[in-house]
């Protein structure tokens, strides 16, 4: 079975749009994987992650592993012959830790690109009003 649910990120003072993604859970010889994919021009960029127990408590989600699904892709839809063609984005990765601290639902998403840091977003979720 495949869930499919998506979600709009907005600027919290203005509530305007800045992009939309949408993601899916599945199973591949027993083990989950939430898919995340984001539309890009003529295409879509999806981050395939693995799911694991945070130590502490929580949830990691991270792209990090040697299994053949986690990884990043970038899908490309020909204009005229509307031929589709996926390539694997080698060389990026991702860790996304999801907590409770304080009573607050808090992550921390780490990119690295060859290996090299280069952002960290830290989020406070919280429900709209």
């Amino acid at each position: 079975m495949i869930a499919v649910r998506g979600w709009i990120r907005s600027f919290a003072d203005t509530d305007e749009p800045i992009y939309v993604g949408i993601y899916t859970t599945y199973r591949h010889e027993g083990r989950g994987y939430v898919s995340v994919g984001f539309p890009v021009p003529q295409g879509g960029f999806t981050a395939t992650l693995l799911p694991l127990d945070r130590p502490g408590g929580g949830l990691t989600l991270t792209s990090r592993s040697d299994l053949a699904h986690p990884g990043h892709y970038l899908t490309f839809v020909d204009p005229q012959t509307r031929d589709l063609t996926t390539l694997a984005v080698h060389g990026f990765s991702e860790h996304l830790d999801v907590y409770v601290e304080n009573g607050e639902l808090k992550a921390e998403h780490a990119f690295q690109l060859f290996g090299t840091p280069f952002m960290t977003l830290h989020y406070r979720i919280r429900r709209k009003p």
